[in-house]
């Protein structure tokens, strides 16, 4: 999950963490171009949870965007 703004970013950790949806704070990687350094990333089957609880607090967030790199294991499954 991509947002616009650092502050965003961290409400967005917080409500994430109050569903109990497991995620990672990590570094917007440089080929998202996104206004905000930081980005949450978490496992694809819970994107529709997670937006739900960030809609549920008002958080606002740019975009989701997929993002696979080599160090990422699939959910499930191994690197």
């Amino acid at each position: 999950m991509v947002f616009d703004s650092t502050h965003q970013a961290l409400r967005g950790e917080e409500a994430l963490k109050l569903s109990g949806i497991p995620h990672e704070v990590v570094n917007t990687p440089p080929q998202l171009k996104a206004d905000c350094g930081i980005s949450l990333r978490l496992a694809p089957s819970r994107l529709a949870e997670a937006e739900d609880a960030l809609r549920r607090r008002e958080v606002l967030y740019s975009r989701i965007e997929p993002y696979h790199c080599a160090w990422l294991k699939p959910e499930g499954g191994e690197a």
